[in-house]
């Protein structure tokens, strides 16, 4: 049992080791690729919050619009950088050029684009389901112990609570990063499940029964595949965020005030910044991971079909 996690944990980072290393090749490539396609997106979200006067008194429509710029940042970044990473897996350099000339047939692309817009709401709802339970498991736990520690340190008139609020609040911060991996690991199941359809090799029938039976093939492998390269999405996105939001707002915010409108829309540059440098990533990932599992897949094939034939000649 503990020699099986342990191959398929080593799997797993071989895998995500893989994509790391594919992005790191082609890293300048890969980031104007992702700097291009969420440059309208960065454009829109700037402008949204830099029209809104106050956040806290934002309508429904400007947080629905900001909501929508900003998903249209991963929404218009995923097929270019899926198109340059399967470009890169046959040993040639992803350009723009190269990436806008082979594009796939358009009718194969709009039909993954609106089978994964169904399948995304029904990812995310599985995911937020279990991350919202337990994320507020751990919100109630963590709570109830602030609680309590205060509420002791009080009466003991000692300083003890005060000092493990860093803690609490370290390990609330760690709950919100779960959380935050779990919706992007329903994000990353979304974009497996539409590989099939982008490959043109594959005819449209096969390529849907595909998109199932290599997910439930080993649906804990493909389940641990997507919540590790969710949190190593997580923390590089977050990381890129906050240097950005370093160098970007912040002087910015000692200048003229955290609630500047400038200072929120560079605030939102930075995240899409983030958001653009880590998002090559989940691409990658998904590509690599499906090439993977189908030429696996093709062999079990391939061997039941053997198999099948020398029980044929047998019986005859």
């Amino acid at each position: 049992m503990r020699s099986t996690l342990r191959s398929t944990l080593d799997e797993v980072m071989i895998l995500l080791d893989a994509g790391v290393a594919l992005y790191r090749r082609h890293l300048a490539r890969f980031l104007v690729l992702a700097g291009l396609f969420s440059l309208p997106a960065m454009v829109a979200t700037f402008n949204l919050l830099l029209a809104i006067d106050d956040i806290a008194e934002a309508g429904i429509e400007e947080i629905s619009l900001l909501g929508l710029s900003l998903f249209l940042t991963s929404l218009l970044m995923i097929p270019p950088l899926t198109r340059a990473t399967r470009i890169a897996l046959e040993d040639e350099v992803p350009s723009l050029r190269s990436v806008l000339w082979r594009w796939p047939r358009l009718d194969r692309w709009l039909l993954a684009t609106a089978y994964g817009g169904c399948l995304i709401p029904v990812w995310l709802m599985l995911f937020s389901t279990v991350s919202g339970i337990l994320f507020g498991m751990c919100c109630g736990v963590i709570g109830l112990a602030a609680y309590v520690v205060v509420f002791a340190s009080v009466m003991a008139n000692t300083a003890l609570g005060f000092l493990l609020l860093p803690v609490l609040i370290v390990a609330t911060l760690i709950a919100y990063l779960l959380y935050i991996v779990f919706m992007g690991a329903g994000l990353m199941a979304a974009l497996y499940n539409v590989q099939p359809l982008i490959d043109d090799t594959i005819p449209l029938a096969e390529a849907f029964r595909l998109s199932w039976s290599l997910l439930f093939a080993r649906i804990g492998y493909n389940l641990l595949v997507f919540v590790c390269a969710a949190l190593i999405f997580s923390v590089a996105s977050l990381i890129v965020t906050i240097a950005m939001a370093v160098l970007l707002p912040a002087p910015f915010g000692l200048i003229l005030g955290a609630n500047h409108p400038l200072t929120r829309g560079l605030s939102a540059v930075a995240w899409v910044i983030g958001l653009a440098v880590a998002m090559p990533l989940l691409p990658i990932w998904s590509t690599l991971h499906y090439r993977w599992r189908l030429n696996r897949y093709k062999g079990r094939d391939l061997a039941r079909q053997i198999q099948q034939a020398g029980l044929v000649e047998k019986a005859f």
